[in-house]
């Protein structure tokens, strides 16, 4: 009987972590690309593994990203048309407490830092 408890309470401390983390809601996104500011305000809408979402720029205009969770680790990216050439903006980054963001932001060969806090949280 020891020996079922055991396997039964290693199972649950194990399969926990592999849960996505919950980021449905509003989000506010501030980030920096070579000195370049990167503000968002997003609408998440999480389907399991996978999300969709729609952001105001703080420049105007709207963007559309997509993208995965698995566990506490994000993954997203969407384009934008800066000066005529669409460039792609991937995100990559780490959930906490389903409150907040930290990551990095690559877009054409260079690098940035991005943060999120989720609204209403």
């Amino acid at each position: 009987m020891r020996t079922i408890r055991r396997i039964i309470l290693f199972a649950a401390a194990t399969a926990a972590p592999l849960l996505a983390a919950d980021i449905n809601g509003s989000w506010k996104f501030d980030g920096e690309v070579s000195g370049n500011p990167i503000r968002l305000d997003c609408a998440i809408k999480q389907d399991g593994e996978k999300f969709f979402g729609t952001c105001k720029a703080a420049e105007g205009g709207e963007i559309k990203l997509e993208g995965s969770i698995a566990g506490d680790k994000i993954r997203f990216a969407y384009q934008v048309d800066y000066q005529g050439t669409i460039y792609t903006l991937a995100y990559t980054g780490v959930v906490k407490d389903n409150a907040e963001m930290k990551g990095e932001i690559e877009v054409a060969n260079t690098g940035g830092t991005f943060t999120a806090k989720k609204q209403g949280a």
